[in-house]
Formats: C-alpha cells, sequence, structure tokens
C-alpha cells in the first residue's frame, strides 16, 4: 500500500510540474524554419512549450542550426510532463525537452539525461495580500497559501519553510492549477501564493500592492535544471546523432547568448506570437539562468549540473514525488557534451 501511494503521489506531482512556466502557450509554426535537406537523420523530438525549455530547440529551427547538422527534428508539443515521459519511455519519441521532471523520471531509469537547456533559478516567487503583515517566510505559520504542488514553486515553499524553521503541517497549503491559485489570490481567499513567472504579472496587474517576500534566486536549492532527455534504447544505438544535437544546440546557444532580444524576438515571432506576448517571454528570461558555451562546458566538467539536477531530485524526494534518491551521474551522461563543447571550442 505504501509503495502505491508514494507511485500515486508522483505521478500527480508529475502532472502538475509540467506546467511550470506555461501560461496559454501554443504549439508553434514551420513558417519560417528551415526545412532540413533530403536524406537528413529524422529525430522525433518531444517538447514542453515554454521558454526555459524550448528556446533553443525554436532557434534552431529557425536559424537552421539543426538542418546544417543533418538533423530533421520532428516536433511534438505534450502539455504534460507524464505524457511526454511516456511517449518516451514508450518510443513514440526519441528524445524529449522536459522541465522539472528532468530530475524526476530519468531517476526512476525512465530516459537518459544528456545535457541542460537552462536552470530555472529564480522564477519561483511567494507573494503576500495588499497591505498584508506578513513580510518573511517566517510569518506564514498558521497562514494559508496556495500553490501548484509538485512543481518549482512548492519546491520553493519547501526550501525556503525549511529555512524558517517552519514545518509544512504548520501552514494550510492549498493546491490548484496555477490559473486557477492567481485567482484564489487575487480574490483574498488566502494568504499567500507561490507562483513562477509569468504569473505575477498577472497578481500585479490585479492589484499592484501585492507584494513579494521571498523568491528562489534567495534560496540556491530552489533551482531546477530543464533538460534533453533520451530514450533510453535509442541513445544507447544513436550517441553520433545525439552528438549533432549537441552540437546543433551550442549553435543555438551562441546565437542566443551573442544577441539574446533579437533572438528571443525570432522565437517568439515563430513558436509563441499567436498565444504570448513578446513582454511577457522577456518578462521570463529574466528569471533563469543561461551561460555560454564555454561557463556551460566549466560546469560540465566540474560536476555542477549535475549537483543542480541532484539537488531537485532531493526536494522530489522530500515531497513524496520519488521513493529514494538516486546519484545524477546514473541517469546524466555528460561525456557527449563534454565532447562535443570541447571540440567546437
Amino acid at each position: 500500500m505504501r509503495r502505491l501511494i508514494t507511485a500515486l503521489v508522483a505521478i500527480v506531482m508529475a502532472v502538475a510540474l509540467a506546467a511550470c512556466g506555461a501560461l496559454d502557450e501554443g504549439s508553434g509554426d514551420t513558417k519560417g524554419t528551415v526545412k532540413a535537406k533530403k536524406g537528413s537523420t529524422v529525430v522525433k523530438v518531444g517538447y514542453l512549450h515554454t521558454i526555459a525549455v524550448d528556446d533553443k530547440l525554436w532557434l534552431g529551427q529557425v536559424a537552421g542550426y539543426w538542418a546544417k547538422q543533418g538533423l530533421d527534428l520532428k516536433l511534438t508539443k505534450f502539455d504534460t510532463g507524464i505524457a511526454e515521459a511516456q511517449a518516451l519511455n514508450a518510443g513514440s519519441i526519441d528524445v524529449a525537452i522536459m522541465g522539472g521532471v528532468t530530475s524526476n523520471f530519468p531517476a526512476q531509469g525512465q530516459g537518459k539525461v544528456f545535457m541542460l537547456n537552462s536552470i530555472e533559478n529564480a522564477t519561483a516567487q511567494i507573494w503576500v495580500q495588499p497591505g498584508s503583515e506578513i513580510t518573511n517566510v517566517k510569518q506564514l505559520k498558521g497562514k494559508k497559501v496556495v500553490t501548484t504542488t509538485g512543481t518549482t514553486a512548492d519546491i520553493l515553499l519547501l526550501r525556503a519553510l525549511t529555512k524558517a524553521g517552519v514545518s509544512r503541517s504548520d501552514v494550510t497549503v492549498v493546491n490548484a492549477a496555477m490559473p486557477d491559485a492567481v485567482q484564489a489570490f487575487n480574490s483574498g481567499s488566502v494568504d499567500a501564493i507561490v507562483l513562477w513567472v509569468p504569473f505575477d504579472l498577472r497578481v500585479k496587474e490585479a492589484d499592484p500592492g501585492a507584494s513579494m517576500i521571498a523568491s528562489a534566486g534567495d534560496y540556491p536549492d530552489a533551482a531546477v535544471g530543464d533538460g534533453w532527455v533520451a530514450n533510453n534504447a535509442w541513445y544507447a544505438k544513436h550517441q553520433a546523432t545525439v552528438k549533432k544535437i549537441v552540437a546543433g544546440w551550442l549553435q543555438s546557444n551562441a546565437a542566443f547568448r551573442k544577441d539574446p532580444s533579437g533572438s528571443l524576438q525570432k522565437v517568439w515571432k515563430v513558436a509563441y506570437s499567436q498565444d504570448a506576448k513578446l513582454s511577457d517571454l522577456q518578462h521570463q528570461v529574466k528569471y533563469q539562468t543561461d551561460y555560454t558555451n564555454a561557463e556551460w562546458l566549466q560546469r560540465y566538467e566540474n560536476g555542477q549540473v549535475l549537483d543542480v539536477v541532484g539537488t531537485a531530485e532531493k526536494a522530489f524526494v522530500a515531497l513524496g514525488g520519488l521513493p529514494s534518491f538516486v546519484e545524477p551521474k546514473t541517469f546524466f551522461d555528460t561525456s557527449l557534451f563534454v565532447d562535443v563543447a570541447k571540440q567546437a571550442s
């Protein structure tokens, strides 16, 4: 029975986590993208459509970085991480670009992580009502807090309460999908909300007097890595193709670092213009961390990328989404990224 409960909790948390960062965003358009050449290697790629997860994917489509590597990416948008993970595990897709579940499903043997896309180090925030006497996390004791459990926001709540010495049992945590959570907060039915950007904009639009008392940026162990994950069997047989994916990603990342604003506008025009404001995306990217290729290489070589994934995994264990901790090096192969990045430098 205990194993069943743990499994059910993990499923619920994974479904919720998949929503992190999404805000009524669509699946993008093939117009304005560079078509692959005839005979290119087809790779079936699933992705969650939020900017911290698919920014380099779409810039690569627009600028032709995948095509230059002889790749033909067949894209499938997923609305939840659990559906994406199930498709990956079943072999319906070869590669999945995941959000926070990068530290979840692969730790259960479902996929091999081979690259991080970005780090969401400050996307989650804690807000309180206008005129509230709550000025710090410790004062959340005995209060009603709404969030989406099992998400990056919930990880922030876990880390913040722990550091403040407040037991979760001393806080009434209300679980809701983030749009509903924002509505509950704006109606005044809860004392605080733990959200992720750009939902902070929706809170401030409803009442500019609301205030933020904490951010994931205040808690280094609240960071979450978004990553590229391959089907286990496919990964074992197609490492040369994986290296081409890494090479294309490095080109896309370099272009983003050279011209962040222009690159974001290109991605917005092709993949987001029908569903999200450019200003929302510009706001979101302020709270994710991206590095130059050389900086990423350094973090792969010194183990920092493994630490980020492992720290988030420990949070899922603490929240009941995973039964036990597994060393990230068992499901995150950093060697191919290191090889390709060194050759490109």
